[in-house]
């Protein structure tokens, strides 16, 4: 958890501008722990490629432990040099969507990509580029991407239910590069937080030509309800509050109007949750919000360690680390009956046989993993307990056309 502290404030102090402290430097000169906890320190939050620019940036390589340093620099480099391809990839999208008249707005990372909010270009790894277009024009969108040598994955099949239906299609090269082509931000059950046709009132040019930037507002609160409600393994993480810090920065973002979002929304405490957690990373939302006292990814990381401290196999660790992300879904947004359900069928050993020894092991078995799905919830309801703890006051949200 400390080594987590530490990521936290060197990546604070980064995004200020530095220079480092005195402080700082000395927790780094005496930083001592397994490499392994490192490692998974860098990798469990996401933080590896952000990490290794913050110690380039702070002059602190020399000061950290060498193989933090050369994991982080790693991370970083091979951030970098898929950051230009991706740039290029938008590039050569933005201008042949728009010989063909369709806009395209860039989400999420890709957004920061192009939207210069990023202080070096690596800062913040990416699997794939992330692209929305009107629902209407996706398949004329789909025809750009396969001419630049982009196949589908798979063709959408409208004659199954709006809940169940995607929101966006995956295209790949040859080479394994990836391009996601949005239609919605979201799938159809976050109701009209999903539904993305006035961004593109909203959006601005962007430092690639035929791609559109969503407005400060639009993607903050893209970041901030996509890692909490659909990507359950980074929801929480360091990279998650990084991601808000670096929208924070953008111009013309309020959190005033965040808060009027939130005020809309049906479960808003995770969220706000999100953004007190990101306020330890950004002055910027800082002056604004409390800063969380005990940030769940410092909570996370607590419940984390004690799972890998214990004695089982690796397959049983990574089974209770898996089933921590459905215990801390559900307990933010509900679903028990799901997780109650889930944890009474799931036998890790099914026996088919039906004799009177099997199923006795089979009820056994049963038992047993109720119990340790019990254990690791409790664990779980004891580590990552808390929250927000309080919140400074905000300014009311001013009524339209009045700010």
């Amino acid at each position: 958890m400390q080594i987590r502290r530490l990521l936290a404030r060197t990546l604070r102090v980064a995004l200020d501008g530095g220079p480092a402290h005195a402080q700082l430097i000395q927790r780094w000169a005496q930083a001592q722990a397994a490499e392994a906890s490192w490692l998974a320190a860098l990798t469990w939050d996401g933080v590896g490629a952000a990490t290794g620019w913050a110690l380039r940036a702070l002059d602190l390589g020399g000061v950290a432990p060498p193989e933090v340093d050369a994991a982080a620099s790693e991370a970083y480099e091979e951030a970098r040099q898929i950051s230009l391809v991706q740039v290029a990839d938008l590039t050569r999208l933005g201008v042949e969507l728009a010989s063909v008249q369709i806009p395209c707005i860039a989400l999420k990372g890709s957004a920061l990509l192009v939207g210069n909010l990023c202080p070096a270009l690596g800062i913040r790894w990416m699997a794939d580029v992330d692209v929305l277009v009107r629902e209407q024009q996706v398949e004329d969108a789909a025809w750009v991407l396969e001419s630049l040598g982009f196949a589908r994955g798979s063709t959408r099949d409208l004659s199954v239910p709006e809940f169940s239906r995607p929101y966006h299609d995956t295209f790949t090269s040859v080479d394994g590069r990836s391009i996601e082509l949005h239609w919605r931000v979201g799938p159809a059950r976050w109701g009209r937080t999903a539904a993305a046709d006035r961004w593109f009132e909203r959006a601005t040019p962007s430092s690639a030509d035929g791609i559109l930037l969503p407005s400060a507002l639009d993607l903050f609160w893209h970041f901030l309800v996509h890692d909490a409600r659909n990507h359950a393994w980074s929801s929480g993480s360091l990279r998650a509050a990084l991601d808000l810090a670096l929208v924070a920065r953008a111009p013309g973002f309020a959190l005033v109007d965040v808060m009027r979002r939130l005020d809309e929304d049906p479960r808003p405490g995770p969220l706000l949750e999100a953004i007190a957690d990101a306020a330890t990373l950004s002055p910027i939302l800082a002056a604004e919000i409390e800063p969380s006292r005990d940030p769940r990814y410092l909570r996370l990381a607590r419940w984390r360690d004690g799972i890998g401290r214990r004695s089982w196999k690796l397959q049983r660790r990574s089974e209770a680390i898996a089933w921590g992300v459905t215990l801390d879904r559900a307990r933010r947004f509900g679903g028990w009956g799901t997780v109650a359900d889930h944890a009474l069928r799931a036998v890790p050993e099914p026996t088919p046989r039906r004799s009177p020894g099997a199923l006795l092991r089979r009820w056994f078995l049963t038992l047993r993993h109720v119990a340790f799905v019990g254990a690791l919830a409790a664990s779980h309801l004891i580590s990552v307990s808390g929250g927000v703890t309080g919140r400074r006051a905000l300014p009311s949200p001013a009524p339209p056309g009045t700010r």
